[in-house]
């Protein structure tokens, strides 16, 4: 039975969408015969690292359910003038056919670099009726190193270990009343921050994004606030060492040269004309109050060195040297279009606990990334420390085991001398943390739980997903999900955000679904697709993996295969199967989240390698190598699901994504290749692993990959699925024992093979062996690299991270399973969703909602003696198929109040169509 396109006449609310390299404006309405019908915003935006084309995307608003729009046209001119005549002087896109796209990529001629355009849109929806013009919105083309760069890279008189230093740069700019605008453009690998008459420009921190700084790095653009009333500014730069410079941790083989930086000033005068202002010998250099940074070890700030004429129009102090030319520096750089990592929140201190030595340790109750703010009046030389930990040890004591201190010989630890005149706040600038708790030393009287503040940093990616429900324990872990994802996204997905700060690529794709729910990840995870393929560019001696970690052995890696880490020089080996699987798997998620053809189309060839490469090691059609299901309960000793199982399970999803991604792409022949070799693949994969006995491939990570990937026999799902729930009920005392590989897939496959009554009881289960026992015994707050499910049975586990968000794959199904919010192949992007909802048997009620490129989906559902309330929204642009969960018994159901009638109740799910935007209510009630 379908229903198709049931309407509903309702006003629809204004939605936004946060794409590339945002800018927002806001459009005039639009009005046609039989609707109303507006543009809400839109968007221009650059993915640099292929061309300076601009991307338009756009969102729209009208009074009437079941709205879609069937074409868009854009202008774009030279002036204001024109502009505001509808003319397009330069471009003219005509009126195209949308399909299922939401953007439209310039395709006219060259658009000069660094010069300012005028954009406006229009759109038709499906009857044919049009909008009138937008209002204009203004865009500037990014610039190109080194042709569109008037200026010079620059460094100071550098010793390793020296104090870091400030520059300054006095200006004039003439005729201020007459300038449009001014930007400033800057380039430091090493982190920078700048200021103008000494107030910071921008909100970035640790800007800009690490990269492989011998291949490119990325330049910001600020729009400056200039005074016109003053005749000189003061620019001001600060370096640090970030990741250029880091020579503390992992060897001094980390390092790739001294703090440097690049910067012009562009002022744009209203008649066009231009005028650059670069660094150059011209700026001055002063050594600043930042004694030692180190983004491992921290940062000591001596505010007796603070430079006090950083900003004077006129300086008097001989201590100010010129600045002088560097020879090393990186050779590229592209516009920064991910976004940029800034101060998200802050927390306010639980409680502090006096120790008797005179220090005292400050509890947030929460393990976060960042830092603390310290907020004191002090003496005149007073040297406050800050170590910054996940744990206290059985004596209440900080405990630096978590934060890496094996690996890394350092505590986290920020220090402030201080000036002693009056009230000193400060925070560090080029280093962040992984903790919860901070031992203070050097204080004279008993601190208030105001002298720290802690910062929370990370990038600032725009929340896309909300999710809550009746079940504690649920939304505990969803709490513990979305604290350790937002812990761990600083310019690249990290394993960690204190022993390493690694962007391991198996922890990449383990987290990728979950965190693409939460927030809007496209820009930041096309952004280390990017560096992916600049860590496959490279063709190194680097470590090879055999069938297992500690299988190891060297060889020559080939050029477009990635290393198991990038960015950055520590590569830790050539990427293995189960790892190097993310060069397939995160392109095609961007495809599926966002409908995002450009980066799908762009790295099909670095796709095409890497499955090549692994195709060309299998043996009899399996894989043998592989690091395995990583970080199982207890540790990698209890690793039960062979390498060979997972590593070809991951090869064969490779397969079936390349096949699909050149069915899209029309490459028909290569399509034909990949069908076949997943074919064959899936058959040595049963004929080798599926016990058709027991109907097991042996253990509970095996059998949930083979199902979730879609390589056990139809006949043999449900079967396959069964021997799961004997495992989880006979072993481990009736719990789970699957690593990243299998607990990421757990939920959803016994969920979709008839065993919902499983996932509840695993998630309602308390005591040893339960995800509760996480927090009721641990107080986690995150998720820990081995999730402290019982208690901890090895010394071992107390160095292992307390914040990986390699474990927190589950939380996807928190709103594709329990809230039912789907992507669709059909049409991505969640141009197509597909309503879903599970576990509506044993939660009383549900509440999710997502932020798609089109609006707000949301999926609200409640049941109450037998009566299940389920509000839907769908927003314009979009369509849903909705599945109503009458598990196979007979219900009356209605839609809006309008009865919709049954006639086949043979399925657990019921589809009543593929509906159009709008809002409905769907009620059903027992027959």
């Amino acid at each position: 039975m379908m229903i198709n396109h049931i309407k509903v006449h309702l006003v629809k609310n204004i939605f936004f969408v946060c794409l590339l390299l945002g800018i927002s404006v806001f459009f005039q309405g639009c009005k046609g015969e039989e609707s109303q019908f507006e543009i809400t915003s839109i968007q221009t935006q650059f993915i640099t690292n292929i061309d300076n084309h601009p991307v338009f995307s756009w969102q729209t608003k009208s009074n009437v359910s079941d709205f879609m729009e069937s074409s868009v046209q854009v202008i774009i001119a030279n002036n204001r003038d024109d502009i505001e005549r509808n003319v397009g002087n330069v471009w003219d896109s005509g009126k195209i056919e949308t399909r299922n796209n939401s953007r439209l990529k310039y395709n006219g001629p060259k658009l000069d670099n660094g010069s300012l355009f005028y954009a406006k849109m229009k759109v038709w929806d499906n009857k044919g009726n049009e909008c009138a013009w937008s209002k204009s919105q203004q865009f500037c083309i990014p610039i190109e190193y080194p042709k569109d760069w008037n200026a010079k890279w620059i460094t100071y008189d550098y010793n390793i270990g020296d104090t870091l230093p400030v520059f300054k740069r006095i200006i004039e700019i003439p005729n201020k009343k007459e300038v449009n605008c001014v930007k400033l453009y800057i380039a430091a690998p090493g982190f920078y921050e700048a200021f103008l008459n000494g107030n910071k420009v921008g909100e970035n921190v640790l800007d800009p994004g690490q990269t492989n700084y011998e291949d490119y790095t990325y330049y910001t653009v600020y729009d400056l606030d200039i005074d016109v009333h003053k005749k000189y500014d003061v620019l001001g730069v600060m370096l640090g060492n970030g990741w250029y410079n880091q020579n503390v941790v992992w060897g001094k083989g980390m390092r790739y040269g001294q703090p440097v930086f690049v910067a012009q000033v562009v002022i744009h005068y209203k008649n066009g004309v231009k005028i650059i202002i670069g660094s150059d010998e011209s700026w001055t250099w002063k050594n600043g109050p930042i004694i030692f940074s180190n983004i491992y070890a921290g940062e000591t700030y001596d505010a007796n060195s603070e430079v006090n004429d950083w900003f004077a129009t006129e300086s008097s102090d001989d201590a100010w040297k010129k600045a002088s030319l560097s020879e090393i520096h990186p050779t590229k750089l592209y516009e920064q279009f991910a976004e940029t990592i800034q101060r998200m929140d802050s927390i306010q201190a639980k409680g502090v606990i006096a120790k008797n030595d005179g220090k005292y340790i400050f509890d947030f109750g929460q393990n976060f990334a960042g830092w603390v703010k310290l907020d004191i009046e002090g003496k005149k030389g007073q040297e406050i420390t800050m170590r910054c930990v996940e744990e206290l040890d059985e004596n209440g004591e900080i405990d630096p085991r978590s934060t890496g201190i094996r690996a890394t010989k350092v505590i986290q630890t920020q220090k402030y001398i201080c000036n002693g005149q009056g009230n000193e706040v400060w925070e560090p600038k080029f280093t962040y943390f992984g903790f919860r708790f901070v031992e203070v030393e050097g204080l004279t009287t008993k601190p208030s739980k105001d002298l720290l503040k802690g910062i929370v940093v990370y990038s600032s990616l725009p929340v896309s997903g909300q999710f809550n429900c009746s079940e504690m324990n649920i939304n505990k872990l969803h709490n513990l999900a979305t604290w350790t994802l937002k812990s761990n996204i600083h310019g690249i997905p990290t394993d960690c955000p204190h022993r390493e700060k690694c962007g391991w690529t198996g922890d990449a794709h383990a987290l990728i679904n979950a965190l693409a729910y939460n927030y809007d990840c496209q820009k930041f995870i096309s952004k280390y697709i990017f560096d992916m393929r600049s860590s496959a560019r490279r063709t190194n001696n680097e470590l090879y993996f055999g069938t297992s970690f500690h299988d190891r052995s060297m060889m020559n890696k080939p050029v477009g295969v990635p290393t198991m880490i990038v960015p950055g020089k520590r590569t830790s080996g050539t990427a293995s199967p189960d790892w190097g699987t993310a060069m397939t798997q995160l392109p095609w998620a961007m495809y599926m989240y966002y409908g995002d053809m450009v980066i799908l189309n762009n790295f099909y060839p670095d796709m095409k390698v890497w499955v090549d490469y692994v195709n060309a090691k299998n043996e009899n059609g399996i894989i043998t190598h592989g690091l395995g299901d990583w970080c199982p309960p207890g540790g990698n000793q209890n690793i039960d699901c062979p390498v060979p199982i997972s590593s070809t399970a991951y090869h064969i999803l490779d397969l079936n994504i390349m096949a699909q991604t050149a069915k899209i792409l029309g490459v028909t022949k290569d399509y034909e290749h990949y069908k076949q070799l997943h074919k064959s693949s899936v058959e040595s994969f049963n004929k080798q692993f599926l016990d058709t006995t027991n109907y097991t491939y042996g253990s509970q990570t095996a059998n949930v990959m083979a199902l979730s990937i879609g390589i056990v026999p139809e006949n043999s799902k449900q079967k396959v699925a069964a021997s799961i729930v004997r495992s989880l009920n006979a072993e481990n005392n009736g719990f789970i024992k699957t690593g990243i590989f299998g607990f990421s897939r757990l939920f959803q496959v016994l969920a979709e093979n008839g065993f919902e009554d499983e996932v509840y009881r695993l998630i309602h289960k308390k005591g040893e062996n339960s995800f509760a026992f996480m927090w009721d015994n641990f107080d986690a707050t995150t998720l820990w690299e081995v999730l402290p499910i019982r208690s901890l049975d090895s010394e071992e586990l107390f160095y292992r991270s307390h914040s990986h968000p390699m474990q927190a794959g589950y939380d996807a199904w928190f709103y594709n399973g329990i809230g039912g919010i789907n992507p669709s192949q059909e049409k991505p992007g969640f141009k197509k969703i597909v309503f879903k909802p599970y576990l509506t048997k044993y939660l009383k009620n549900a509440e999710a909602s997502y932020k798609s490129a089109f609006g707000i989906i949301k999926s609200v559902w409640s049941r109450n003696s037998g009566n299940f309330s389920w509000e839907i929204q769908i927003p314009d642009n979009s369509t849903g198929e909705i599945f109503v969960p009458n598990y196979q018994e007979k219900v009356d159901v209605s839609i809006n109040g309008e009865a919709v009638q049954i006639n086949d109740y043979s399925s657990d799910f019921t589809s009543l169509g593929e509906m159009g935007s709008g809002s409905y209510l769907i009620k059903m009630s027992e027959h």
